[in-house]
């Protein structure tokens, strides 16, 4: 609402916040409500899985480049989309992030996925997690911890994980795309958390292309001594990883050579917590060999 200012006998109208709507180009011929317009182009970017040119977003969504210019900087003011260092394209912006960490977090408090989760947990025996990339970590978004565990881990809900030394982490490291992975890999710290945590990059991306090839990965003592983890990707129809499914134990209940009849057990359980999400998801993969 626009407020009036008396200056002698003109009136003036003080200056106002652009909207959504300023920043659509009305007279385009476009019919779509502005809405619609914004929503798709949030969706676009945030499908991309890497950042995209204006004249890219502006080609798949049937925008003139003025519109998309403007829509883009009123979501880049607004922390929706943010431009990585070169400024020539357009990201994810830390507001979309959240409001899709939140939403997958909601999720999973409405849907049966938890009560999956928890069968899962009951069918392996061990305590099992879903966690999301956040950054530079992963977060925990659910957890069902077994009964009996002898181990004092203080984890829950909201919870980070470093990238380079867990199972979950890896996962999402190695599904990454190229560009995106190269470029943090190329700032990604490999601080020593355990004896067993692979600090050298060269072999630490050579098991991230074992893990690709494999489809899962494994926290072998890496992160905290005496303890297990394997995990697979939850993906959606396109085969793109959204989040990780993980078992974890104590070595002496669960290693490389026990887990082999779990994997096919986490990767069911994986494509039915897609649908639990509401994610169509992609047919659950075979465990192969690591």
């Amino acid at each position: 609402m626009t407020r009036k200012i008396a200056l002698g006998s003109a009136p003036l109208q003080e200056a106002r916040e652009p909207t959504i709507e300023d920043a659509a180009d009305n007279n385009s011929g476009d019919r779509r409500p502005v809405a619609d317009r914004v929503l798709a182009l949030l969706d676009a970017v945030a499908g991309a899985g890497q950042p995209m040119a204006v004249k890219d977003i502006a080609e798949k969504l049937a925008l003139p480049k003025p519109t998309a210019h403007r829509l883009i900087a009123m979501l880049e003011e607004r922390g929706f989309l943010a431009r990585p260092i070169d400024g020539r394209q357009v990201t994810v912006g830390p507001k979309l992030r959240t409001l899709a960490l939140n939403t997958l977090r909601s999720s999973l408090a409405q849907t049966p996925s938890h009560a999956r989760l928890r069968a899962l947990s009951l069918e392996l025996g061990e305590t099992c997690n879903i966690g999301v990339l956040e950054g530079g970590d992963v977060v925990y978004l659910d957890r069902v911890e077994v009964e009996g565990w002898p181990l004092r881990l203080e984890f829950g809900v909201g919870s980070r994980v470093p990238l380079h030394c867990t199972a979950m982490g890896k996962l999402f490291l190695a599904f990454l795309p190229d560009l995106p992975r190269r470029r943090l890999l190329d700032c990604l710290p490999l601080p020593r958390m355990a004896a067993a945590t692979l600090c050298d990059p060269a072999l630490f991306r050579a098991e991230l292309d074992s893990i690709a090839s494999c489809g899962h990965s494994f926290d072998d003592e890496e992160y905290m001594p005496g303890v297990f983890c394997a995990a697979v990707p939850i993906r959606d129809g396109a085969g793109r990883m959204v989040a990780a499914l993980a078992v974890q134990a104590p070595k002496v209940r669960l290693s490389r050579e026990s887990v082999a009849d779990r994997l096919p057990v986490l990767h069911r359980a994986a494509s039915d917590m897609a649908h639990a999400l509401g994610i169509d998801a992609a047919p659950a993969e075979p465990a192969l060999s690591p």
